[in-house]
């Protein structure tokens, strides 16, 4: 990810780019947006995803290409912490003027210490940052995306595990 940024900004950090980065908001329907990324998980390395949407479309403002990144950030975190083999879920939910999408895994909460930190840039889990090669960019990307589409993602221990809860505006 590092020699991208570089190539395609310059000298600008990571962080920097990210930051930088221009979306292009549109309508959107999620709940068919997220079927689709839930029936093709599997194809970028996280099995087991389940969706529980609702009987019709929700349209929200975003940027699909960073929405995908957004999720794909998520997952691939649940997925990595998650007991083996136990599914992870994705709900959405609308409200009055909100869409909020919820992904919760099965398994170790997240450090009492990093739950304040974990969208920072730069934070990880040092002890799978350092087997696996993560580098702490991933909920910082989702973060900051997030908010260039006017929604917000946010994290909280729950029991058996850990929920993600990402929101963004009704169209």
């Amino acid at each position: 990810m590092r020699q991208a940024v570089r190539v395609l900004y310059g000298g600008a950090s990571p962080s920097e780019a990210i930051l930088s980065a221009t979306l292009q908001v549109r309508t959107l329907d999620i709940q068919a947006f997220l079927q689709k990324v839930a029936d093709n998980a599997a194809h970028a390395g996280v099995e087991g995803v389940q969706f529980h949407g609702i009987d019709r479309p929700v349209m929200v403002r975003a940027d699909e290409n960073s929405l995908e990144d957004v999720i794909t950030h998520v997952l691939t975190n649940a997925g990595r912490y998650r007991r083996p083999r136990s599914p992870i879920r994705m709900t959405l939910r609308r409200n009055a003027d909100t869409a909020e999408v919820r992904i919760q895994n099965h398994g170790q909460p997240i450090d009492a210490a990093l739950l304040g930190k974990i969208f920072e840039y730069g934070v990880s889990d040092t002890q799978a940052g350092e087997k696996q090669g993560h580098r702490g960019q991933g909920l910082f990307v989702a973060k900051t995306y997030m908010a260039k589409m006017g929604g917000t993602v946010d994290a909280a221990n729950v029991d058996d595990g850990v929920e993600f809860v990402l929101t963004l505006a009704l169209a």
